[in-house]
This record gives structure tokens, sequence and C-alpha cells, in this order.
């Protein structure tokens, strides 16, 4: 998938960087442009203009505030975004502030939700 290109939702992006299953990082991120691509585990927040990926595998523990995020995997952390999109199998526990928000069945979400009006910068 790296190098792929991504188009769901509207989004019709590149993946620029991939943080690959077995994987473990410790340390804040920040993302520049493009989409992010995580399968691995993160231990630290991640912040940027572009869009972020939770593969199936992947595992967040730290807040998240991109453009977009898609989630697969996990995520222990408050989320700001956006658009988020919590895929079927995905498990996320923490606040969300966002735009928009879609949900799967089977998708898994504990906490508290704000959203954002429609003019308003995330």
């Amino acid at each position: 998938m790296f190098g792929g290109k991504r188009k769901e939702q509207g989004v019709d992006q590149e993946i620029k960087t991939l943080i690959g299953a077995g994987t473990i990082f410790e340390g804040n991120i920040t993302i520049s442009e493009g989409l992010t691509r995580i399968d691995g585990e993160i231990v630290g927040n991640i912040t940027g203009n572009g869009g972020l990926i939770i593969g199936e595998s992947g595992n967040v523990k730290g807040d998240i505030n991109v453009e977009s995020l898609i989630v697969y995997g996990r995520v222990l952390g408050n989320i700001k975004a956006k658009s988020v999109e919590l895929k079927r199998g995905s498990k996320v526990s923490g606040k969300l502030e966002i735009l928009e928000l879609y949900v799967e069945k089977g998708a898994f979400y504990n906490g508290e939700c704000r959203m954002t009006e429609g003019g308003t910068n995330v």
C-alpha cells in the first residue's frame, strides 16, 4: 500500500508515509502533507495538515489532530479533525472534536463527541 492511492469519501491522496506492522514508535509525529498510514504502534501525539489512516493492525495511544482520519484499528486518545471515519472493527476511546463523523456498523466508540459548525475550523 505504500506509494498507493487512497480514494474514499472523496479522498484521493497518495500515501507518503507508512509505519509498518511490527513497528513501535514512541514520540510525537507531525504530518506535513499527503496521507500517512499507520499499521504499527504509536505512543505519542500525531498532528498535521495531512490525512491519517490507522490500519487494521494499527494502534495509537495519544492525541490526534489532523485534517482527516480513517480508523480501522485502535485509538486511545482525543481526536480533533474535520472528518473522521470509524470503520467496522475499529475501537476508539477518547473525546472527538469534529466537523463530520462516519461510523460503520461494527465500529466501537467510547467517549464524548463535539461537532463543530460548518464554517468553524477544527
